[in-house]
């Protein structure tokens, strides 16, 4: 089977059992319906390995959600658990399957033509402070209906603790702004980008850092040339 549609078909189930598991008026009831999550997990583990081979066996193989899926025969609490254990079983297959289908990449360029398409438009007046670009990209970002958090790491590094802009869990990814708005701003961005890069992968696999330039940056192309050297890591230069 296409491993679009094995992606498309564990997506699916795993949006669905994930809003099942939300709290409610009664989260219990809500999870009654537990078996037909874990028998889709459950038919789609042969389905990914028949795919992928060794690698998905290792990672699916060995785990079978629910030998016992009669609500009648179990409490409502053992109802959460397999909803549970159903949702976290196809959003990681959902994940995996992603990653395979080469989604993530092409999900990441869609995120930087959204930016470089309405960044420029979304601010009024010249920002004055990385703030105004920060909250423009979060309009942006909401206006697309985009899943992201916004300030709420932290990720240790060293002496000092580094909280990204913007997470994107799914996308395993950080958005950071800069801001160029004077003359000689650019080789103490290039720092301050070269010191947040080692911090963010620690922790994830692509950084895209958003340079928003007053008119400062003369050669955009050697400025992005070392940084993107660095693997998946991302910068776009976007003019006033």
């Amino acid at each position: 089977m296409d491993a679009k549609v094995l992606y498309r078909m564990a997506r699916a189930a795993a949006l669905a059992a994930e809003k099942a598991c939300q709290p409610s008026r009664d989260s219990y009831v809500d999870c009654a319906g537990y078996p037909a999550y874990v028998l889709e997990y459950n038919r789609l583990v042969p389905l990914v390995i028949a795919e992928f081979g060794d690698e998905a066996t290792a990672l699916f193989g060995v785990i079978n959600i629910g030998e016992q899926i009669n609500p009648h025969s179990a409490t409502r609490v053992a109802w959460r658990v397999w909803m549970n254990m159903a949702a976290a079983g196809l959003t990681r297959m959902a994940a995996y399957l992603q990653d395979k289908c080469g989604q993530t990449d092409e999900q990441v360029s869609e995120i930087i033509d959204l930016i470089s398409a309405n960044l420029r438009a979304a601010l009024f007046e010249d920002p004055k402070g990385e703030k105004e670009v920060q909250n423009a990209l979060e309009v942006i970002f909401r206006a697309r209906g985009l899943d992201f958090r916004r300030e709420t790491v932290g990720i240790q590094y060293s002496s000092k603790t580094f909280k990204p802009d913007f997470v994107f869990d799914s996308l395993d990814m950080v958005v950071e702004v800069k801001l160029c708005a004077a003359s000689g701003k650019e080789k103490a961005l290039v720092d301050e980008i070269n010191a947040d890069i080692p911090a963010y992968q620690t922790r994830y696999a692509r950084i895209l850092f958003v340079v928003f330039d007053m008119g400062f940056i003369r050669d955009e192309a050697r400025f992005r040339s070392g940084i993107e050297s660095n693997a998946g890591v991302y910068v776009m230069v976007v003019k006033k």
